[in-house]
């Protein structure tokens, strides 16, 4: 059974891989702009103007530091949380962390490709587009290996 999953796995992937060389390989339906620069040189980023109070405010290096110390708080705290649970909640305890890591994983991977995206001066629907392209590609990992364990 699970050697049929694997091979309509590998079948998926080869259309997939075909599709995206067609596209690829297809007639250019954008022109790609580089961001306007700054003094020092660096990109501005597009979505500086309309980021609204929750933009601005993440974009301010006081805030960053501050959300950066709570993670590195909370990564040294959650050890010490599971090795002092008790022995029965254990379990549940440790998948709850494992679930809030993997979450703060994906969440970060797809912020960083939205990112990313923007930096380079595409607009925010193509930046949201490449970043659900790769939570899509990440939500078939994620089928894959339900299969196959």
């Amino acid at each position: 059974m699970a050697t049929a999953y694997l091979v309509s796995t590998a079948l998926m992937a080869v259309l997939a891989v075909a599709v995206v060389a067609w596209l690829m390989n297809g007639r250019q339906w954008y022109q790609y702009a580089p961001p306007a620069r700054d003094a020092a040189g660096l990109p501005e980023p597009a979505d500086a103007a309309d980021g609204g109070p929750i933009g601005r405010l993440a974009s301010q290096p006081a805030v960053q530091l501050a959300a950066f110390a709570l993670l590195v708080v909370a990564v040294l705290v959650l050890p010490v949380v599971y090795i002092s649970a008790p022995g029965g909640s254990q379990p549940m305890v440790g998948m709850a962390i494992a679930v809030g890591g993997g979450a703060l994983v994906v969440g970060y991977l797809l912020y960083g490709v939205y990112a990313a995206a923007s930096g380079r001066g595409h607009p925010r629907s193509l930046a949201v587009a490449e970043s659900a392209t790769v939570g899509g590609a990440l939500f078939l990992v994620a089928i894959v290996v339900r299969l196959v364990m």
